[in-house]
């Protein structure tokens, strides 16, 4: 895929309305393209702009109630017995999305924290956002935040051991903007979100959320917080080797 080309197709990338093959071919020549990342750099600072300046409403309860009112009229008459089925059925599934509801929202043993960052996981996998800036090289990776946020994230290359660094991003996390850290082991991809503790450390406890495993900790005044779907062993391999090479 040439500059031209991907140029064009820029804005569904950033917007996810890419499939997997171009979302990939994309990537694979924005690694290489100064250009092409300056670019894309610009945009995603327009959408912050965007993002941030645009005013924003929340719909009143007597707007939804009149919009809910206004499809059941419009909904064509059906027979009575697929009415009390259709009752039933989603009587029951408003109760198993109560249920998991209240389990992942309101369960005091996962954290807001550790709900938010694997949201941004799952976000940043699904949206084709997972990186701002794609490179391999902690030298590109880590001068690329300078002058977008307030400190500077320690970057480490793990290649040699298996998780090679693949690139970064910006993402909120904790009411602020982070650091994200993008790694890789085979074909699944870890988050490694990065922010000064503020006097606050993590607790260093590991949790498991939706088969997604979270581990957070505290060092020399920075918050580390790595999300994947690896598997225990593997996961717990790469934050140990984080920890063991951040000052």
């Amino acid at each position: 895929m040439n500059h031209e080309e991907v140029s064009r197709l820029l804005g569904a990338y950033l917007d996810g309305e890419l499939d997997l093959t171009t979302c990939m071919a994309v990537e694979e020549h924005v690694a290489g393209c100064e250009r092409c990342q300056r670019e894309m750099e610009a945009e995603h600072e327009l959408i912050g702009i965007v993002r941030d300046e645009t005013p924003r409403f929340e719909a009143s309860p007597f707007l939804k109630t009149r919009i809910r009112a206004a499809l059941r009229a419009e909904s064509p008459p059906v027979h009575s017995f697929w009415r009390r089925f259709g009752w039933i059925a989603g009587g029951v599934a408003a109760a198993a999305l109560l249920i998991l509801t209240v389990y992942f929202e309101w369960n005091p043993g996962i954290p807001g924290l550790v709900r938010d960052a694997v949201a941004d996981h799952v976000r940043s996998l699904q949206v084709s956002h997972l990186m701002d800036v794609a490179s391999t090289d902690q030298h590109t990776v880590k001068p690329w935040f300078a002058g977008k946020l307030d400190y500077s994230p320690t970057v480490v290359d793990l290649a040699p051991s298996g998780y090679p660094l693949v690139g970064g991003r910006l993402d909120v996390l904790d009411n602020r903007n982070v650091a994200a850290l993008i790694y890789q082991r085979r074909k699944h991809y870890i988050n490694l979100f990065i922010w000064p503790s503020g006097g606050e450390a993590l607790p260093g406890r590991a949790y498991v959320m939706n088969g997604y495993h979270v581990l957070g900790w505290t060092k020399s005044g920075m918050n580390y917080l790595a999300v994947s779907e690896l598997n225990e062993q593997e996961f717990t391999d790469f934050t140990k080797m984080i920890q063991d090479k951040t000052d």
